[in-house]
């Protein structure tokens, strides 16, 4: 199954393929003040595919706290649409389904999850673990780098 989603104003989008349905993978709510003030709500699937479309010039790469990840978010609207690890042929994702109107998981019950008692090695080893392998298609931000930082 193949989902699609943009931020407000449409200048980033992500397609999300999986073979589970929206019920039986879920969906997550970091507890973190940036997700929560960003009304987050994530999925992934490490067997499924994330594509991010965007041009270099309409996304911002925002990091914070442990810096293991970059936080996409529209230069344009505001709108958190994914959280990045890795670089080259290992980067993976995790989508904010709220911030890209990915209708189809909005309804699911939401599972609350708290990382703030991970060691910075075991967050970066369960988001390549548990996270999305993702692809661009502005071919600057497939090279780029995306944490740890």
């Amino acid at each position: 199954m193949k989902y699609a989603g943009a931020c407000h104003c449409g200048k980033l989008k992500a397609s999300f393929e999986t073979q589970k349905t929206p019920q039986a993978l879920g969906v997550r709510t970091c507890q973190c003040a940036f997700c929560r003030a960003h009304g987050a709500v994530n999925i992934s699937d490490p067997e499924g595919v994330t594509t991010i479309e965007c041009a270099p010039g309409d996304v911002e790469r925002y990091t914070f706290a442990l810096r293991t990840a970059d936080f996409l978010i529209c230069k344009t609207c505001g709108v958190y649409i994914a959280a990045v690890i890795g670089e080259g042929d290992r980067i993976v994702s995790t989508l904010n389904v709220a911030g890209l109107r990915i209708t189809e998981f909005l309804d699911i019950d939401e599972a609350p999850m708290e990382y703030g008692a991970e060691t910075t090695e075991d967050r970066i080893a369960r988001r390549y673990t548990k996270w999305t392998p993702t692809t661009f298609s502005d071919p600057a931000l497939a090279a780029a780098n995306f944490g740890p930082h």
